[in-house]
């Protein structure tokens, strides 16, 4: 069964995302369509709105066939971090022919352009003698501008959109695979990337962002996101807001902040992308904070994005170091299925290269840094009625 691999986030799912789905039917419409999809933890340093669960059961619904975790540690990671985890998991599972990833540009020869490049020594030679003379540029500023000074604007534009940059990082990790495994591996040479332009000036098309900005600003306004959504999408999304089945991660401020208080500053230099002396503003920016917000707000500076401060937090508070996060995923869970999904699996199971966990019960030892992370989660909920155990959880089967 060929079988084309998205990474996603579904945080919530919207009309962006059933438009991909439909552009690779229409593409390859014999397709087993499965996702590698962030756990709890997404790519911003946030907790996801709905649980992963409810959020793989919505991309089930809607034409998905099965739905596979990127574990926490990985799905809350600086983008290269979360784009080769993922390509590693689904090359891992086998099977996968394609990956499909929405695109800013839709050019994938300029997205592969600049996958070679940010990888030659010419680029990192240019771009470390960069960020030695501009400190107070962040990471993200700092690639756009190497990448404009040595092949110019027209090119660099690429790193302007969210979707492209990680875009880059997928083809980036299917380049080094491909170096790891041989040219003539049956697994990762079979993997080619199908790129599907974002659409623009629909006015029913927004991103997951704007969704949730829209909430936390206007929750009493909630049905005037139906039009950003598939219906079923939209009535579970309304059904699951309010019975307060969402997180926040300001529900657990106050655990956060005495965690990080109990920690000396040489602890917390350990954990990932704390670097730079950031642990000791860590540590003075937590003794002097009574909310999440203000901790926040007092570790921005010129040379981090909002997102490397949350992502920092977060793997303080549930301890992911540096090394975790280099080691490629050694399992998936499996989080939703339909028939289609179902037979995929069973077809890959036996030459699969990666652990795929149907009931977290099964392996706990193996997932107990997960299982935590998930049980952690449920405390952000609004409404914890009915919560159980992460290890008892199974996956949706449709």
């Amino acid at each position: 069964m060929q079988a084309v691999g998205i990474v996603a986030e579904y945080n919530p799912f919207h009309n962006g995302h059933a438009y991909q789905i439909n552009q690779i039917k229409k593409i390859i419409p014999e397709a087993v369509i499965i996702s590698v999809m962030s756990g709890n933890l997404v790519q911003r340093g946030e907790f996801a709105l709905f649980s992963k669960y409810e959020r793989a059961k919505t991309a089930v619904l809607n034409g998905v066939d099965a739905v596979f975790e990127l574990p926490p540690v990985y799905s809350s990671a600086p983008a290269n971090i979360f784009a080769s985890s993922a390509v590693s998991i689904m090359r891992g599972l086998g099977g996968v022919g394609y990956i499909c990833f929405g695109s800013e540009c839709g050019d994938l020869e300029l997205l592969d352009f600049a996958a070679e490049k940010t990888e030659s020594d010419e680029y990192k030679l240019y771009f470390g003698k960069y960020i030695k003379i501009n400190k107070n540029m962040n990471y993200p500023q700092s690639v756009y501008h190497t990448f404009s000074n040595l092949y110019g604007s027209e090119k660099a534009a690429v790193f302007n959109g969210s979707n492209d940059i990680l875009a880059v990082e997928y083809l980036k990790a299917l380049k080094t695979l491909r170096k790891i495994d041989g040219d003539n591996c049956g697994n990762i040479t079979a993997i080619n990337p199908m790129p599907v332009k974002r659409l623009k000036g629909d006015l029913n098309t927004v991103g997951a962002s704007y969704i949730r900005d829209f909430l936390r600003k206007n929750p009493k306004r909630l049905s005037e996101l139906k039009i950003y959504m598939p219906k079923n999408s939209y009535a579970i999304f309304a059904g699951l807001i309010k019975s307060g089945k969402f997180a926040d991660i300001h529900n657990i401020s106050s655990a956060i902040l005495s965690h990080i208080n109990r920690l000396g500053a040489d602890e917390i230099s350990k954990f990932a992308e704390v670097c730079g002396g950031e642990e000791y503003r860590i540590k003075k920016a937590a003794e002097n904070s009574f909310g999440y917000n203000s901790l926040i707000r007092g570790l921005e500076a010129k040379h981090n994005t909002s997102s490397s401060v949350r992502r920092m937090i977060l793997n303080i508070f549930f301890e992911i170091t540096r090394e975790t996060q280099k080691k490629p995923p050694e399992y998936t869970n499996l989080l939703a299925a339909n028939q289609k999904g179902r037979q995929f699996l069973n077809g890959i199971r036996k030459k699969s290269q990666i652990k795929i966990i149907t009931k977290p019960a099964h392996i706990r030892n193996m997932t107990c840094k997960n299982l935590f992370i998930d049980n952690v989660y449920k405390l952000a909920l609004f409404n914890h009625d009915g919560e159980i155990n992460a290890v008892k959880e199974k996956p949706y089967i449709l």
